[in-house]
């Protein structure tokens, strides 16, 4: 691969506002287009491709949404932890406590079946899957829970899945040696490694064989179902062979065995990186990317005051972590970011920033699917991921992930160009004032002159003497390459949903030279989209379902996509929860209606026919709670923490719709 270029120093272009296409009265030098071939395609390596964080998604809901991830130029999906999470998953933090070093089997992600099936899925869609690991700690009882030396309580549920780490916790009991750390005092290295601050976990001893061989089994299994990568959580909280005051052999026995079988099982490289937000103490990074790559949490917050001060030099200034950006991966938004402080961006700046990334030549890029505001396991909280903006970005880097590299500022405008060996483009943000309706001209001083065109807008842009007369839309971004075609937008207005009685989905084709719909797989009988249109569902329902495919294509690029509509027949009685899975319905587990209006425990349901009928009179709202087999709450006016899981609260629009489809929790 050949090595990025980078102009460190500001050219000294002016920039100028003119007559589109117009040069002091003169007209520009007109041109013939490039011959171009390009049809979009993901990397061939996950390391080149870019990463969709599906946070809080289920394996089915991955699945489900495969065609419109490859669509939108992704290569890369990264789940949750995989482990059996604490408290079955009921909140997105109890992923991060887990129970086991094995494939979750009472997960809210889904059952290791289903993961197996979304890794076979994923392939045909040329998407790997990437798995977030948690190694450096297991669940605690609570956030006071404490042992006499001042340690975090392990929580009793790990005796079920890792009974060996659970009976050793405290002492040596197998001969093993005690399988967490109780060294709160630990200085130098050890600050970081020997005992977790942030929050009350318990710290595993890494270093301890039996921890690391019960790591390396995860590994093994993850990857015998079709996994094709790692994020490693508290990463930096992990020793390294090399650390000056407690050093282990940890990441060797585990990554490095993980990588020789994958390599060996598939002939590829395993994708693997760890989370370590600012830099370890006292301790080199090369530790640590001499292994795998790392997180870049601060590449994008050095850039993203660019645009409020209209300095693009900031973005070509922003310093990366390491001084190789294929050590790095680097994000705009991380999960735990927008959750804790509340980076609600809209979706243009999003995108934006993700230019920066998303074009920076070697860096891997994590874009964050981000999750419901009430941060429901289980439920999609936005489809920014395939907007036009995003898959845009998403192409050009796919497009150029192997092109030289030259980033460089004109006037207000921060430029990426890429210069392959027979194709050339460039990313130009204006981060000054745009005015739609005029030319600006941007210096580009390795690009040939021809006709390019901005893959956003289609307008053409002309490049002539190593100058770019570029028109900006009002968010100044131009992706500009030799192609004519620019990427078929969809707009819908719901996916993969439950209806009752008629059902319309209205249907907008933006950017196409060619779109219809046909249903059911039955793509002889295809209807146009001719702007707008309006499908109604009720008269292609076939077994309860509809399959309504979408066909776009402007050029040579294609979006074609799936969604599935499941019509229900309401069971009178009570307000229908339907879509249960069987192991709910079957008993295994104690299940509890939470009323929020009076806040009472009760259970005001029956189950018939395979739908749960909850008896709604006097609720404004309720949720609903899985506790063990056998449970019974004690008090039932206030809320239990012995809660298994949970639903999404049912209230609203909802309660008024008559049912809740519980597909996948």
């Amino acid at each position: 691969m050949k090595k990025a270029k980078k102009i460190t120093c500001l050219l000294l272009a002016i920039l100028l506002v003119l007559p589109v296409f117009g040069c002091g009265g003169n007209k520009l030098p007109q041109y013939e287009d490039f011959p171009d071939s390009y049809v979009d395609a993901l990397p061939e390596n996950a390391e080149d491709g870019l990463t969709l964080h599906a946070f809080n998604w289920t394996y089915r809901e991955i699945m489900s949404n495969l065609e419109g991830i490859r669509n939108a130029g992704f290569k890369n999906v990264l789940t949750m932890p995989v482990q059996q999470p604490k408290s079955g998953g009921s909140a997105w933090w109890a992923f991060y406590q887990p129970l086991s070093f094995s494939i979750g089997d009472n997960s809210a992600l889904g059952t290791k079946d289903e993961l197996i099936a979304l890794c076979t899925e994923a392939e045909k869609y040329g998407i790997c899957i990437l798995v977030d690991v948690v190694a450096n700690h297991l669940a605690t009882t609570d956030d006071e829970g404490k042992e006499p030396d001042g340690t975090p309580t392990v929580s009793p549920a790990v005796m079920e899945y890792e009974p060996t780490i659970y009976r050793n916790r405290n002492e040596d009991v197998d001969g093993i040696g005690m399988t967490f750390h109780h060294n709160r005092s630990a200085a130098g290295s050890g600050a970081e490694t020997q005992y977790y601050a942030y929050g009350n976990l318990p710290d595993l001893d890494t270093s301890n064989p039996y921890v690391q061989q019960r790591v390396l089994a995860l590994l093994t299994e993850c990857i015998d179902a079709g996994v094709d990568g790692f994020r490693f959580d508290a990463a930096k909280h992990i020793e390294t062979s090399s650390d000056p005051d407690y050093p282990s052999d940890f990441w060797e026995n585990t990554v490095e065995r993980a990588k020789a079988y994958y390599h060996e099982k598939t002939g590829k490289n395993l994708y693997v990186y760890g989370e370590i937000l600012n830099a370890p103490s006292g301790r080199a990074l090369s530790a640590y990317t001499d292994i795998m790559r790392i997180t870049d949490d601060g590449y994008a917050a050095q850039f993203k005051n660019a645009f409020a001060s209209k300095d693009p030099a900031r973005i070509l200034d922003a310093a990366l972590k390491a001084d190789d950006a294929s050590k790095l991966i680097a994000w705009v938004e991380s999960h735990d970011e927008y959750v804790t402080t509340n980076t609600h961006y809209s979706d243009v700046r999003v995108a934006k920033y993700w230019s920066i990334i998303a074009a920076k030549k070697d860096l891997g890029g994590l874009y964050l699917a981000r999750p419901t505001e009430e941060l429901t396991v289980g439920q999609i909280g936005s489809y920014a991921f395939e907007s036009e903006y995003v898959a845009v970005c998403n192409h050009f880097h796919n497009r150029f992930f192997d092109a030289d590299s030259y980033e460089s500022v004109s006037g207000s405008c921060y430029i990426n160009e890429k210069i392959g060996d027979a194709d050339q483009g460039a990313l130009i943000l204006n981060v000054g004032d745009v005015d739609p309706e005029k030319a600006v001209q941007v210096a580009v001083p390795h690009l040939e002159n021809g006709n390019y065109y901005d893959a956003l807008t289609g307008n053409p842009v002309v490049v002539s003497d190593h100058v770019a007369y570029v028109t900006f839309e009002a968010n100044g971004m131009a992706v500009i390459t030799r192609s004519k075609d620019v990427h078929p937008q969809l707009e819908i207005s719901e996916r993969d949903c439950s209806f009752v009685g008629e059902k319309e989905i209205t249907l907008k084709a933006v950017n196409c030279d060619e779109a219809y719909y046909y249903c059911n797989g039955q793509s002889d009988d295809r209807h146009p989209i001719q702007g707008t249109a309006a499908v109604q569902l009720s008269p292609y329902v076939e077994d309860g379902v509809v399959r309504l495919t979408v066909y776009l294509r402007k050029g040579v690029n294609v979006r074609e996509q799936t969604f599935t509509y499941q019509q229900l027949q309401l069971i009178e009685g009570g307000f229908n929860v339907v879509n249960l899975a069987d192991k709910y319905l079957n008993g295994d587990y104690e299940l509890y209606i939470w009323s929020w209006s009076p806040g009472v425990w009760s259970k005001n349901y029956e189950i018939r026919d395979g739908v749960m009928l909850v008896d709604t009179a006097g609720m404004d709202g309720f949720l609903i709670a899985v506790f063990e087999k056998g449970y019974e709450i004690q008090n039932v006016n206030n809320w239990d923490p012995n809660v298994i899981k949970q639903s999404a609260d049912i209230k609203g629009e909802i309660l008024k719709a008559g049912f809740f489809d519980m597909t996948g929790f």
